[in-house]
């Protein structure tokens, strides 16, 4: 699995078809959510995973300082003491242990940092343990 090179509309073609109930991007619309998807990826902190060319599974993941949580689309912060998975939503469970996989290629250190993600539309702090179970989940 890998992230290949995937039009914008063919990614929100993906989160719109995952994400049914709307829990990461109900209520956007496909010019906000364009705008999102190409800063996230021109900061680094986008991942796609795709099978035999489609796109599987796709994450938001970004080193930031605690402080800058509140804040929107934070760049990447070598220095931050934490780090901000913002959304994760996978078709399978090798492409959410593949976006894991790749945030943890990014950064090297996540397991010395805070940890947070959004989950139900909130934010909060989660152990190490969590995303491990999820990076090993096809291991």
């Amino acid at each position: 699995m890998s992230g290949g090179n995937h039009t914008i509309p063919e990614t929100i073609g993906f989160i719109r078809e995952t994400d049914r109930r709307g829990l990461c991007f109900g209520g956007w619309p496909d010019s906000i959510l364009e705008i999102y998807l190409q800063w996230h990826h021109q900061n680094g902190s986008l991942v796609l995973v795709e099978e035999e060319g489609d796109v599987v599974a796709l994450a938001v993941g970004t080193q930031m300082s605690e402080d800058d949580l509140d804040k929107h689309w934070v760049p990447w912060d070598e220095q931050g003491d934490s780090v901000y998975v913002s959304d994760l939503m996978a078709k399978t469970r090798g492409g959410m242990a593949a976006c894991v996989d790749e945030l943890n290629n990014r950064c090297k250190q996540w397991r010395d940092l805070k940890l947070f993600a959004l989950r139900h539309g909130k934010r909060k702090r989660f152990s190490h343990k969590v995303f491990e179970k999820l990076w090993c989940a096809e291991r």
